[in-house]
């Protein structure tokens, strides 16, 4: 019988030097490797776009999880119209200490908060507040933290 494994969450990027930084400076990841593809003729046969060439590709890692930030050199660019409620969409959460200051540090990388955090009134995360932040590449960081005093 045939087994699958976890690898990566792959996230296409306008600027890779700032969502490396992003994931290292502000999420803790650790570079793995960057490089250019070794065959530049498979990400076009993969994803089945025959115009498709990627400039760079970086992997972070912390713990069991990996990212691979792809960014293209073509074709040209477009960005995505999806909305959160909207299948297909993707985000992922991050947990702060302080979540107006993860904000504010999220924005220096391009990341911008959707609304101010809503304070959650039930389930496992009551009484915390919560956030998406909006990157101009699409996609979306959620940060759960604790009421501020």
């Amino acid at each position: 019988m045939s087994s699958t494994r976890f690898s990566h969450v792959g996230l296409t990027v306008g600027d890779l030097d700032r969502m490396i930084a992003f994931f290292t400076e502000m999420l803790g990841f650790e570079l793995k490797a960057r490089l250019q593809p070794f065959d530049p003729g498979a990400v076009a046969g993969i994803i089945g776009i025959d115009e498709a060439i990627v400039a760079e590709v970086a992997y972070l890692g912390k713990g069991d999880t990996t990212f691979e930030l792809l960014q293209y050199r073509a074709p040209a660019a477009t960005r995505s119209a999806l909305r959160p409620c909207d299948p297909g969409y993707m985000h992922w959460l991050v947990e702060a200490d302080d979540v107006a200051a993860a904000i504010e540090r999220a924005g220096g990388y391009g990341f911008r908060a959707v609304r101010d955090p809503y304070r959650i009134a039930a389930g496992p995360n009551l009484g915390k507040v919560g956030t998406y932040l909006r990157h101009p590449d699409g996609f979306s960081l959620e940060i759960i933290g604790p009421q501020p005093p």
